[in-house]
């Protein structure tokens, strides 16, 4: 299982070729992607054609997750005869993309705008995509935020923990196994601004050393951040790799 960061700017970017939130995960034949934040459906062509990715999984409903979905739903309606990867996201997630991109529709009338995307509503639990086992747990962000584990179908060997957008370490804590790979936000760098949001880097590598997870990857850290005093209050809570996601940065999982 291979990852690859396409993504993982916060809210905005200023670098151009700096998309937010997007990882692609690989088994085999099957390509999975983690969230789709601004800038990332034309960042993921660097890597693959949407047209070999499975899936799209969404962890919550702030624009920076989800926003390119609009991209990858007219790619596929109007660039490849209508047929584009299944979408698994929050439960209004349709639903209020429906209200912005068709304003005019009538209260009454269902309109999916991803109608040209399969899959479903995301609810606590593991699905199946491909060769690729999801379990997916709710995390303390906003309404149906969820947190990731993605492994191999049969569930042998170790997996990607994807934190999502989360305020609580403690809310990972049921996902990590001893020698994953955790894929963890550190929005509020070294120094936590307010409760309950994201976490800081110190935070994150708590949840690695209480797992035992094999390393961990620091995410959604706004450019203007200092790598060195993230990475080192994160070695300061765990003994195991630490790292930095960088667009274009791949890691074999197992």
């Amino acid at each position: 299982m291979k990852l690859t960061v396409v993504g993982c700017a916060p809210a905005y970017s200023t670098e151009p070729g700096r998309s937010s939130s997007c990882y692609l995960v690989d088994l085999g034949e099957t390509t999975i992607a983690l969230d789709m934040g601004q800038g990332s459906f034309a960042e993921l062509w660097r890597y693959t054609s949407p047209a070999n990715v499975a899936a799209v999984v969404i962890s919550h409903m702030h624009a920076d997750h989800n926003v390119d979905l609009i991209p990858l739903r007219h790619w596929a309606r109007y660039g490849h005869q209508g047929a584009g990867p299944a979408l698994f996201g929050p439960t209004d997630l349709r639903r209020r993309f429906a209200e912005f991109q068709v304003p005019y529709s009538e209260p009454s009338v269902h309109t999916d705008f991803f109608s040209d995307l399969q899959g479903g509503v995301l609810e606590m639990g593991t699905f199946a995509i491909g060769g690729l086992r999801v379990e997916a747990r709710h995390v303390t962000h906003i309404p149906d935020s969820f947190a990731f584990r993605v492994s191999s179908s049969d569930a042998s060997g170790p997996g990607l923990v994807y934190s999502g957008d989360c305020g609580v370490p403690e809310d990972l804590l049921p996902l990590v196994k001893p020698g994953d790979t955790l894929l963890c936000e550190a929005g509020y760098g070294v120094v936590r601004s307010s409760p309950g949001i994201h976490l800081t880097a110190g935070e994150a590598a708590s949840v690695a050393q209480r797992s035992g997870a094999a390393r961990m990857i620091l995410t959604h850290v706004h450019e203007r951040a200092n790598a060195q005093p993230l990475l080192d209050a994160a070695r300061r809570e765990y003994g195991g790799e630490v790292g930095l996601a960088a667009p274009g940065l791949t890691l074999d999982i197992s």
